[in-house]
C-alpha cells in the first residue's frame, strides 16, 4: 500500500531520528481516499474530546458544533451539521485522535508504518478548509509519517534545537525559537509521504481549498526507557543499591551500583528479555474477514490474495515461540515458515507456496489463515 522508497535498513541508516524525507506518490497500488470514507467515520463516531476536536486559534467549544439528542429514550451526543461545516468553513480544523480506530485504511496504513518503522504506532487525521493551521509551528516527541489523503497541504520543517526529546520535552516549553529558514518547505499532493523526526519543528499549513492529512506517529522505546526498566526489574536485586542513602555510602559503593546496572544493561538476556515485554505489552488491532472465516475458509485464499506479517509482535527463531497481544504462542514448522518468510517482504498467496516447495498448497493456505486469526499476519484481498 505504501512505497516508502527506501527500505526499512536504508531508513534507520540514513533518516531515522536524522533528517526529514518526503516521498512523492508513496500510496500505490489501491484506490484514492474517498470522501465518503471520512463520511462513514463522521456518521458514526462520538464528536466529543479527546476523540473528535475542533481547533481554530485555540479548541472549539463542543457545544458550537454538537447538539444533545434523544433517541428511544436515550441521549446521545450528535453532529450539528449545519454548525459543523460552519466552523470549518470560517477556518477551523478538525482532528481525529486515533483515526485508524474508525477507518480500516487508516489503520492499514498505520499498520504499514509500524512493519516499516518498526515501531508501534497511532494515527491522528486532520480536515481543514483554509485557516491558520491546527497547532502552529511545533515538535512532536515522536516520530511522524504524515500522509496526504485528500487536497493539498504546505509543510514547513525546521532543524531540532532540542535533538530527540523525550516525553516530558514539548516545544511549549522550549526556551529556543523555531529556526528562520526551514530545513524543508513543501507541498504535499495526495498520495504523498512525509518524514518528520522527534524533536524537528514543522507547521503544516493549509490552502484554501479541502483537505486532509493523516499523521501516524511512531513509538519506539528510547535508551532511556530501557535503563529505566532495568532500573526496576533488576536493580533491586543488587544489595547495594538497596541500601539507605546516608553519609555513609562512599563514591565506590555508589560505583559498584552502578556497575552492576551496567551489567544488567548490555546483558544480551536482558536486553531480550526487554523487548519481549514491549511486545507482549503491545497490542495488534484485530482485522475481521468474516467470509474467510466462517464461509469459505483457506479456499478464500485465492491467488492475488497478499499477506503481510503485523507489526507488534515478537519472534524467537531459536525457540519457535512468538508473542501477540500479550499471548505466548508457539509455531509449528509451517506457520513459523510463513513467518520466516514473511518477515522479508509481503508476498501474494502463489508466490508463498512457490517459496514453500515442499508443502502442499492447501496446507499453506490453511496455516496462513491460522496466522491471520490470531493477528499475526493480515490479508489484503
Amino acid at each position: 500500500m505504501i512505497d516508502f522508497g527506501i527500505t526499512p535498513a536504508e531508513f534507520r541508516a540514513s533518516w531515522f531520528e536524522k533528517q526529514p524525507r518526503l516521498t512523492t506518490a508513496a500510496l500505490r497500488g489501491a484506490p484514492p481516499f474517498a470522501w465518503s470514507e471520512l463520511d462513514q467515520v463522521l456518521h458514526t463516531i462520538e464528536p466529543a474530546p479527546p476523540i473528535f476536536q475542533l481547533f481554530n486559534r485555540g479548541e472549539v467549544a463542543p457545544e458550537r458544533y454538537t447538539e444533545r439528542v434523544v433517541e428511544l429514550g436515550a441521549p446521545r451526543l450528535t453532529l450539528n451539521k449545519r454548525r459543523f461545516y460552519a466552523e470549518l468553513g470560517a477556518g477551523a480544523t478538525l482532528v481525529v485522535n486515533r483515526f485508524e480506530s474508525h477507518s480500516l485504511r487508516a489503520m492499514k496504513l498505520c499498520a504499514e508504518v509500524g512493519r516499516f518503522a518498526s515501531a508501534q504506532t497511532i494515527g491522528n487525521a486532520y480536515l481543514s478548509v483554509g485557516g491558520r493551521g491546527t497547532f502552529g509551528t511545533h515538535w512532536d516527541t515522536h516520530d511522524v509519517f504524515a500522509i496526504q489523503l485528500i487536497g493539498r497541504k504546505r509543510w514547513q520543517v525546521f532543524a531540532p534545537t532540542f535533538p530527540l526529546p523525550l516525553s516530558v520535552h514539548t516545544s511549549r516549553e522550549s526556551r529556543q525559537a523555531c529556526p528562520p529558514t526551514p530545513a524543508l518547505d513543501c507541498v504535499l499532493e495526495p498520495g504523498d509521504l512525509l518524514y518528520v523526526p522527534r524533536g524537528w519543528w514543522h507547521h503544516a499549513i493549509p490552502f484554501d481549498e479541502p483537505s486532509l492529512h493523516f499523521s501516524v506517529g511512531t513509538y519506539a522505546p528510547t535508551v532511556y526507557d530501557y535503563v529505566l526498566w532495568a532500573c526496576a526489574r533488576h536493580l533491586p536485586a543488587v544489595l547495594g543499591a538497596r541500601r539507605s542513602l546516608s553519609e555513609s555510602v562512599s563514591a565506590e559503593e555508589l560505583d559498584a551500583v552502578l556497575q552492576a546496572l551496567t551489567d544488567v544493561v548490555l546483558a544480551p538476556e536482558r536486553r531480550a528479555e526487554y523487548e519481549r515485554e514491549i511486545a507482549s505489552a503491545a497490542h495488534v488491532a484485530p482485522e475481521f474477514h468474516t467470509e474467510l472465516f466462517l464461509a469459505a475458509g483457506a479456499e478464500g485464499l485465492v491467488d492475488g490474495t497478499t499477506l503481510r506479517l503485523n507489526p507488534g509482535h515478537h519472534w524467537d527463531p531459536t525457540t519457535s515461540e512468538l508473542v501477540v497481544n500479550g499471548a505466548w504462542l508457539r509455531l509449528h514448522p509451517l506457520t513459523r515458515s510463513i513467518v520466516a518468510a514473511l518477515a522479508e517482504a509481503a508476498l501474494p498467496i502463489e508466490e508463498l507456496c512457490a517459496r514453500l516447495p515442499n508443502e502442499v498448497p492447501e496446507a499453506i493456505r490453511a496455516a496462513a489463515l491460522e496466522l491471520a486469526l490470531h493477528d499475526i499476519v493480515s490479508i489484503d484481498p
